[in-house]
């Protein structure tokens, strides 16, 4: 009685010289070996490229930050209307992460003021909580609105995020990460021709 398996009986026994095994017989098997390996080789290649793009996203907006020389810092542009304000509106500063953003420093609103970290906005606010385009101040109907850009953090009226465009009332508070302003309301008086 043969101990040898089907396999050794067919192509090899013990004690004898080793049969010509045919090509095709392990071929398929030496196929799929190495297509499988070219996958976990592919695939470990795009797990390390999705991690880089995670971490370059993630470290990029410290690096515009950083980029931003300190002199381009301190151009806020605080007051676009130097002059006697128009009917209308202001934000003041009543609390500041941001060094550059005093307490009490004063931005006159237009027809729309952009708030965020980005350069291009007309209030740069360096708070590492604010995104580069985080908030939108504007003007619709006669009235302020307040509206969040889409911002990670959020933006916050009142201590309550906000969900959708809203409506300034005199007294609020607007707080975009670290800093807080209070919007203010004003008209100007009609004098009687008395």
């Amino acid at each position: 009685m043969s101990t040898a398996s089907g396999w050794e009986q067919r192509f090899w026994s013990p004690g004898t010289p080793l049969k010509w095994v045919p090509p095709c017989v392990f071929s398929r098997w030496n196929e799929v070996g190495l297509i499988l390996t070219v996958l976990r080789y592919l695939f470990l290649a795009l797990l390390y490229v999705f991690l880089i793009l995670v971490v370059r996203l993630m470290f990029s907006g410290l690096k515009q930050e950083q980029a931003i020389p300190h002199r381009d810092r301190q151009r806020l542009r605080p007051v676009r209307d130097l002059q006697a304000p128009r009917p209308g509106g202001k934000l003041v500063v009543l609390t500041s992460s941001d060094p550059h953003l005093e307490k009490g420093a004063t931005f006159y609103l237009g027809e729309k003021l952009t708030l965020g970290r980005g350069e291009k906005n007309d209030l740069v606010i360096m708070d590492p909580f604010s995104s580069q385009e985080h908030a939108l101040v504007y003007m619709r109907n006669d009235q302020y609105w307040v509206q969040d850009l889409g911002s990670l953090n959020g933006t916050y009226l009142n201590e309550v995020r906000l969900e959708r465009p809203t409506v300034l009332a005199d007294g609020d508070r607007l707080r975009i990460g670290g800093v807080t302003f209070q919007f203010v309301r004003w008209a100007y008086e009609m004098e009687s021709g008395q």
